[in-house]
């Protein structure tokens, strides 16, 4: 019998030791990676690139929006700043997170919920190496969110 349940204790930490891996996966930005390969590494929300002359625009669809959701925005925005930094085509970048939110009359509508902005000059004098660190409500260009995401 307890041959049986080592059998089964071995059996269920293998499969659970081979399920999928739901940390974001790493990137290292070289002169083939796209924007779209920093921003798929990052996060797992459906998301939108523009690209023109080096100013890059990036739309995230968060369809989730939960308390504590902000700092895991913020997190992931700067992640993606951070790795956009490395890339010398990127001159002015901007983040933009979407959210469903209840109108009034009861609709859900996908509402901007964080918008984060670098002009060339502040996006170039930041030092990226150490992201984590970084305040990036206090370092960006410019930074609203929408009151739904609290203090």
């Amino acid at each position: 019998m307890k041959k049986l349940f080592y059998l089964f204790l071995l059996a269920t930490l293998l499969l659970s030791a081979c399920g999928k891996n739901t940390a974001p996966k790493e990137v290292t930005v070289d002169k083939n990676t796209s924007v779209e390969d920093i921003v798929g590494a990052t996060v797992k929300n459906k998301f939108t690139v523009e690209e023109k002359n080096g100013i890059v625009t990036i739309s995230i669809q968060d369809a989730d929006v939960t308390k504590g959701v902000k700092s895991q925005m913020l997190k992931d925005s700067t992640k993606i700043f951070a790795e956009l930094s490395k890339l010398k085509s990127v001159k002015t970048p901007s983040i933009s997170w979407y959210a469903p939110l209840t109108e009034p009359g009861g609709d859900k509508d996908m509402t901007e919920v964080l918008n984060i902005y670098f002009s060339e000059e502040d996006f170039r004098k930041v030092n990226w190496t150490n992201y984590e660190q970084l305040d990036i409500e206090s370092i960006a260009t410019h930074y609203h969110q929408n009151e739904a995401l609290g203090h």
